[in-house]
Formats: C-alpha cells, sequence, structure tokens
C-alpha cells in the first residue's frame, strides 16, 4: 500500500479523490500532517508532499498528479480535476480572464488538463455562445420523473423500478397532485419555463392515455404550450414505444424525444438486463420517424461490459444511420447502488485504454457526420476518468441538459428521484430541494412532498 503524507492539510477529501483516479482505494492511504521542518522517516511505498508547506491547494494537488502519474505511468486527461462539472470551471476561468486563450492557460497551468480536453472544452464553450441567448436565472427548467422501466439495467443506479400497474397508477394520481400544487405557485410567483423535461426510469412505461394527461396536467397547471417550448420525454426503452403513445406526444406539441439503445449488440443487450433486441430498437426508430419529431436523442455507453472497440464503432454508425441528430456519448461508470458495483466494483479500472479509443473515435466520427460537442460532465468511478458528452447537429442541441450543467438556473424537480435546485443569482449560490427517491415511500410521505415545494419560493 502507498502512504502519501500531505504536509499543511487539515482535509484529505480533495487529495484522496484525486489519489483514486489512479489507485484502488485499498492501494493508498492519504494521511495530512504537519511536518517538524519539513522531515519524517519514511518506510517503503510512502512519500512526502508539499514539504514546503505551501497553503495553495492546487500547487498541492500538481505535486501531487506528478507524483501519481509518475508511480502508475498513468497521465489521465483533466489532470488535477475530479469534479463533475468540468466546463463550469472553463466558464469561469473565461470571465476571470477575459479570453478562450486565457481559459485555456488557465486549465493547462493550474490544472494540468491535456490539451485535447482543452480543445473540447472550447468546442462546446464556443458553441454554447453562439446558440445561448439571455439571463438562464430570468427563467426556469421543470423536470418530471417516471421512476418505472420494464426491467433493471446491471449499471443503473437511478430511481428506477419495475412495478405493476397498481402501483404505477398510485404513483401518478399523486404525481399529478404534486404537478397542479407545483404550478399554482409558480404561477403566484410568476415563474416562467424554458425548458421541460420527463425523465425516468422510463417514462413511456406509462400508458398512452396516461401520457395524455400528463402532457395536458403539465401545460394546465404551468400555462404552457408544449410545442413553444423546448419540450423532451424520455423513450430510452424501445420496448416501451408504441405508435398510440408517440401519436399522442406529436399531436400535443412534444417536439423531442429520446431511443436509448446503449448498444445494438443483443449479447450486450443480454447481459445489461435489457429486455429487448437491437431489432427492437430498429423498429423504434423507423416507427419514430413517421412522426417527424424535431429531435430525437440516443445515448450509447462506451466501455459495457464484453464490448470491444469495433462493437462501440458498430452502434454509433448505426445509431447514426437510424436518424439521431443528438447523440449523447457516456462513460460507462460503476455506480454505487447498481449491480454491477455489487458484482464487480472495480471494472472501471479496467480496459481504460479501449474506451479511451472509444470515445476518441466517437469525437471524431461525430465530428465527420457533422455533429458538435454541446455539453458535458464527469462522474465518480467513471472508466478512464473520462467523461460523457452531449453532440448534436448545429441548433438540436438541449437547452435543459445545457443548464443543468450550467448551474445558474432554477431548475423544479417533481416525482421520485427529482432534485431541484434553487438558484439565488445575487449570491451565484444554489440550494437543493430534494424529492425522496423511492416510490413507495414518496407516496407514503406525498403530504411532506408536496411541503417540500414551497421551498422554491422561500
Amino acid at each position: 500500500m502507498y502512504r502519501f503524507y500531505i504536509n499543511n492539510i487539515t482535509n484529505d477529501y480533495h487529495y484522496s479523490e484525486l489519489a483514486r483516479v489512479f489507485l484502488a482505494d485499498d492501494e493508498f492511504e492519504v494521511i495530512g500532517i504537519r511536518l517538524p521542518g519539513g522531515r519524517l522517516p519514511l518506510r517503503d511505498c510512502s512519500f512526502i508532499i508539499n514539504r514546503e508547506g505551501s497553503e495553495d491547494r492546487d500547487e498541492i494537488k500538481r505535486e501531487f498528479y506528478r507524483l501519481l502519474s509518475g508511480l502508475t505511468g498513468r497521465d489521465p486527461g483533466w489532470g488535477t480535476l475530479t469534479g463533475v462539472r468540468p466546463l463550469k470551471l472553463a466558464y469561469e476561468m473565461l470571465r476571470e480572464s477575459g479570453s478562450v486563450s486565457g481559459m485555456e492557460k488557465f486549465l493547462a497551468d493550474r490544472y494540468l488538463v491535456s490539451e485535447g480536453k482543452i480543445s473540447l472544452l472550447r468546442e462546446i464553450v464556443e458553441y454554447q455562445q453562439s446558440v445561448l441567448e439571455g439571463d438562464p436565472s430570468s427563467r426556469a427548467g421543470l423536470y418530471i420523473g417516471i421512476p418505472f422501466c420494464p426491467t433493471r439495467c446491471e449499471y443503473c443506479a437511478f430511481a428506477s423500478n419495475v412495478a405493476t400497474e397498481d402501483e404505477i397508477a398510485a404513483y401518478f394520481d399523486n404525481l399529478l397532485r404534486e404537478i397542479c400544487y407545483t404550478g399554482r405557485l409558480a404561477a403566484q410567483h410568476g415563474t416562467i419555463l424554458e425548458s421541460i423535461y420527463i425523465g425516468g426510469g422510463t417514462p413511456t412505461t406509462l400508458k398512452a392515455d396516461q401520457l395524455e394527461v400528463l402532457i395536458n396536467a403539465v401545460s394546465e397547471a404551468f400555462r404552457t404550450d408544449p410545442s413553444g417550448i423546448e419540450f423532451t420525454i424520455e423513450a430510452g426503452r424501445p420496448d416501451t414505444i408504441t405508435p398510440d403513445k408517440l401519436s399522442v406526444m406529436k399531436t400535443l406539441g412534444i417536439g423531442r424525444i429520446s431511443i436509448n439503445p446503449q448498444s445494438m449488440k443483443d449479447e450486450t443487450l443480454r447481459r445489461i438486463g435489457r429486455d429487448h433486441t437491437a431489432e427492437d430498437i430498429r423498429s423504434g426508430y423507423r416507427l419514430a420517424s413517421e412522426y417527424d419529431f424535431d429531435v430525437i436523442n440516443a445515448d450509447l455507453i462506451a466501455g459495457l461490459p464484453g464490448e470491444n472497440e469495433n462493437d462501440f464503432r458498430a452502434t454509433l454508425e448505426e445509431i447514426l444511420s437510424l436518424g439521431a441528430n443528438n447523440i449523447t456519448v457516456h462513460t460507462l461508470s460503476v455506480k454505487r447502488g447498481s449491480r454491477l458495483r455489487e458484482h464487480d466494483p472495480e471494472y472501471y479500472r479496467r480496459d481504460t485504454d479501449k474506451v479511451s479509443a472509444m470515445v476518441s473515435f466517437a469525437r471524431e466520427r461525430l465530428r465527420e457526420a457533422g455533429f458538435v460537442p454541446y455539453y458535458i460532465y464527469r462522474q465518480k468511478h467513471q472508466m478512464g476518468a473520462l467523461e460523457n458528452v452531449g453532440y448534436c447537429r448545429p441548433g438540436k442541441h438541449s437547452i435543459y441538459n445545457i443548464r443543468i450543467m450550467e448551474e445558474k438556473q432554477t431548475i423544479i424537480a417533481l416525482g421520485a428521484g427529482g432534485i431541484g435546485k434553487v438558484y439565488y443569482p445575487e449570491e451565484d449560490r444554489l440550494e437543493r430541494v430534494a424529492n425522496v427517491s423511492n416510490y413507495k415511500v414518496y407516496n407514503e410521505r406525498f403530504d411532506e412532498i408536496l411541503e417540500r415545494k414551497n421551498n422554491y419560493y422561500k
């Protein structure tokens, strides 16, 4: 085991997070110390960082990063950054320096970010600046969670459940009450929505008549026309897509849906717990194309168990041919609460070069196909310490996705698993307003859930 003694620190959190990029939890220990004269007897595999006693965290992390890189032979492209929102930091650097070149220099010098990752951030910044207008804090986003799926995926840690029709109906009734209650609050306080996103889970687990009631309830409660706002409904599982559901969404003005294959390899779909085939995905896309939605999003995952580079390439090529115009390339994250984490908690540390090649291929192939990167985020326990990137054909971006990562807008979240955030622009501060994640607890504590909605307007 490595022991890293870091001089002149009071909290080891940030340094332990950096060490986890390179080493498993049982391979290292970070120990904060106060060195007498900068000296300490060391055993094998023990190191002292920050002998001079600097109080600059970034300076200490740079020294630590270089040591870790030398010990492991790895040089992760994100340098000393371990947070989930690298673009938010890039914008802070842009404002501080006053120029894109200044932003790039800050990222390289202060955080040791690689040229490739800086280039990716620059592309996203330039695209967002070309399409976004106005003050994001003047409007709000609305998220509604439908926490049900036909089956649970091996890698999933979201609030998604396999439930009976009666359980779904009971949840749905309470969700409608929450929508009406929150809509009244929003009207009283003059809240104007910029985007609406119905996610999950799989919202198209609902029946067609339930989707119709839901869309109409949102429209009435928040006094908005679905055709006049960015309104997205995830139809992630192709085995939940039917003509009557698509017809309801299109007729009521929904312009954006997601059909998320993750992979087009049948063996992989079985392995990760999906109860459908690649042909079902093709059928879903062909059916959706008949309804002429403005945006069809697809989510792909690099690093799924058993897949090689050719499998990932084949999936991306087929999704392009099926007509998706907004594609998010995720790098597999082994999340706490997922079955994959239970079965193989160190999975994310293996085959990282292979997964990096998948992600690099996606970036080049999508650029070649006319897509641009428009948002980015990272997760813990992500293979190769990589990232998730949303690509779109110009103009087909998701404002909701951008705002979530930007963190300068209030997001009202309804339903089980929803985590809302109130933005206070004067303080540049967010305050969480969380619902419970379990749909049964949501039903049991529903009066409390309603009361929490008042926290958006304290």
